[in-house]
């Protein structure tokens, strides 16, 4: 079993991975899409773990998705997820998109699955408002319709987005600190940018409140997307990812599509 920091540790080591990417880019857009199908398998199983078992014999994994279970607090999403999985999917022959060229440390292709009925597996559960969009460097060129479906289901109140925690207050400092390694979403107002030799500091409140972090290599590809990180104190936004409370509560970005800027200040409600 992995403690959370291991698992945040994971987290670290793709997200400074996918930095690294980001910056070497050098201003260049990615070119990939969603992923597009390369051949067909029949699902076998979806295991308890949400893992997909297929015919061939390959053990496959939706890439870029966060799926709620009780061991990560909050709305018990996991069962729903796979039910859903196994009466759309199991027994049926699907188009299998590999979005790595090779399985990840535990043996599991990172795949979407396509159908006549459903383009995305993937966007289907973020659609149901089973699953959040987690960003990984092998789904980059996904991210954009799989957050356009994942806001449909907040607007909606599906699924998790029914839960009033969904969305962590960046204030609500004690239960940022019992989320300790688990990946949240956290929405507040900046209220002071620092600009460090190597990295920027977003903070939301007091000292020991709630910081985002971001590389200053980084930098350039937020501005990419519109957002200017010195600009950005005085606005409410919304932010994704493995939150570390070992030295005050943080989240550590390197990809642009986990901060979201969030209409008016106040928070939003599921449903809402």
């Amino acid at each position: 079993m992995f403690s959370a920091h291991a698992h945040l540790r994971i987290w670290r080591r793709r997200a400074l991975g996918w930095a690294g990417a980001v910056a070497a880019l050098a201003g260049i857009e990615p070119a990939l899409g969603c992923g597009i199908a390369s051949g067909a398998a029949k699902v076998v199983e979806v295991t308890e773990r949400l893992e997909i078992r297929l015919e061939d014999g390959r053990l496959a994994r939706l890439a870029g998705l966060d799926i709620p279970n009780p061991a990560h607090g909050g709305f018990d999403a996991a069962p729903l997820a796979r039910a859903r999985l196994a009466a759309g999917w199991s027994g049926k022959s699907a188009g299998v998109a590999p979005l790595a060229p090779r399985p990840d440390r535990w043996g599991r292709w990172l795949v979407d699955l396509s159908s006549p009925e459903s383009a995305s597996a993937a966007t289907e559960l973020l659609g149901a408002g089973l699953a959040r969009v987690r960003p990984e460097f092998e789904t980059r060129g996904c991210e954009v319709e799989r957050l356009a479906a994942e806001s449909a289901a907040r607007a909606a109140g599906l699924g998790l987005w029914n839960d009033p925690d969904s969305i962590m207050d960046a204030n609500d400092i004690e239960g940022l600190r019992d989320n300790d390694g688990r990946f949240v979403v956290i929405e507040g107002e900046v209220r002071r940018v620092g600009i460090g030799r190597s990295r920027v500091y977003l903070d939301f409140g007091r000292r020991d409140g709630f910081t985002v972090v971001v590389t200053r290599k980084a930098e350039p590809a937020f501005e990419r997307r519109g957002i200017v990180l010195s600009a950005l104190g005085g606005q409410t936004i919304r932010v994704r990812g493995v939150l570390d409370a070992r030295f005050g509560p943080r989240i550590e970005l390197a990809d642009p599509l986990m901060i979201e800027r969030v209409e008016g200040a106040a928070k939003t409600k599921p449903g809402g």
